[in-house]
């Protein structure tokens, strides 16, 4: 196991991280201290203010509007990286983050390794010479760190693209922690005892099946895309959209017409979350956001997604615990929920094995035993 202090910068400390780094951080012999800001007021993310077993800087983060964005600077970056005096350092590879060449820096002058941790290489909008830059950009990027961990196979193939040493690179699979989920499998795992009351008090009809969606609601969800999807096979299913975000106004105006089938509840915790996943038949992402994926196979539940930010191509087993559709292809996912919806017999199988994926393949002890690996290996290649 790797010893040491090790510093993280993340934008935010989004409150799904918080299992994660509190179990990376009882690592024996491992010191951990993560600097990460506020989010953006309109971002509806969720974020946490104290971490057990680690400690929590705050940086002063700073927003500057770009073209199809954001901008961040944060403050006390240095403060932090003398203070703390990491022997290696993990940076967020969102190139967003202005101040991550200034920790980089930093390191290199202190002859102190640095990890970068992301997505790959995600798709771009807007104009050419905008996608051509920023492409730029992040391939210069993360050229500079001595390693790389990435969140799929999907974003390691990329970095190798990009030109990090393939042996430089570790996989790390986005995981959540999912002891919250088997005990309420436990505790409501047959919904017949609940399900009537619970639809009857969300107002969903007792007898349609539930195509679900949960998470922040933003425009690179695709959520649009979903009601669209759902549109013509109304009356013959509902939907249920869980979740907060500056996209909310806009969806309540493309569900409009559809408001019968359609139940927006807004963001739910614990029990209620629970009870969402559970009562639902299948569950459907059609825009960006892997971890959501990994939570509803946590719960059991067959998935429905896009190619998005790579997570899911790791997650989603064609035909085994779900499908994928071909991206911003309305016909596409129409056609898939309508096969699975038809054959009813999938969505079980599917769903047992979207759970035996997540037990066996995908748990956060194994995201954290990666992490460990990464650690060691990038140090000690380091100083040989």
């Amino acid at each position: 196991m790797f010893t040491g202090r090790v510093g993280i910068i993340q934008r935010v400390l989004a409150d799904y991280r918080k299992p994660f780094f509190e179990k990376l951080a009882a690592l024996p012999g491992l010191d951990l201290s993560v600097f990460a800001g506020k989010p953006l007021t309109n971002e509806g993310l969720k974020t946490v203010n104290i971490l057990e077993n680690a400690r929590l800087w705050y940086a002063g983060n700073r927003y500057f509007p770009a073209i199809n964005g954001y901008l961040c600077w944060q403050s006390g970056i240095k403060q932090w990286l003398r203070e703390f005096a990491p022997n290696i350092l993990v940076i967020d590879t969102n190139p967003r983050l202005l101040t991550s060449i200034t920790a980089i820096r930093w390191m290199k002058k202190h002859r102190k390794p640095v990890l970068g941790w992301g997505l790959g290489d995600l798709p771009r909008s807007g104009p050419n010479w905008l996608c051509w830059i920023r492409k730029t950009l992040a391939t210069k990027m993360v050229r500079r760190f001595n390693g790389i961990i990435a969140y799929s196979s999907k974003a390691a193939e990329d970095y190798a693209n990009a030109g990090v040493i393939p042996d430089k690179i570790y996989i790390a699979h986005n995981a959540i922690d999912n002891s919250e989920s088997e005990r309420y499998l436990a505790e409501f795992g047959s919904p017949n005892c609940w399900a009537k009351s619970w639809k009857e008090t969300l107002n969903l009809h007792p007898n349609l099946p539930i195509i679900l969606f949960i998470g922040r609601l933003l425009v690179q969800k695709k959520v649009d895309l979903l009601i669209e999807a759902c549109a013509s096979l109304f009356p013959k299913c509902q939907l249920l959209i869980v979740g907060e975000g500056p996209a909310m106004p806009s969806l309540k105006v493309c569900a409009k017409p559809y408001e019968k089938y359609i139940r927006f509840i807004g963001y739910r915790t614990g029990a209620d979350l629970a009870k969402c996943f559970l009562g639902a038949d299948l569950f459907v992402l059609p825009g960006w956001g892997g971890l959501a994926v990994y939570q509803a196979m946590s719960y059991g539940k067959p998935v429905i997604a896009s190619l998005g930010d790579g997570t899911e191509r790791d997650l989603v087993r064609e035909g085994i615990n779900g499908v994928l559709f071909r991206p911003e292809d309305v016909t596409d996912l129409q056609e898939k929920i309508v096969d699975l919806l038809e054959h009813r017999e999938k969505l079980s199988a599917m769903g047992k094995k979207s759970l035996e994926i997540i037990r066996n393949e995908m748990s956060l002890d194994a995201m954290v035993a990666s992490f460990d690996k990464a650690l060691i290996q990038t140090t000690n290649s380091y100083y040989e």
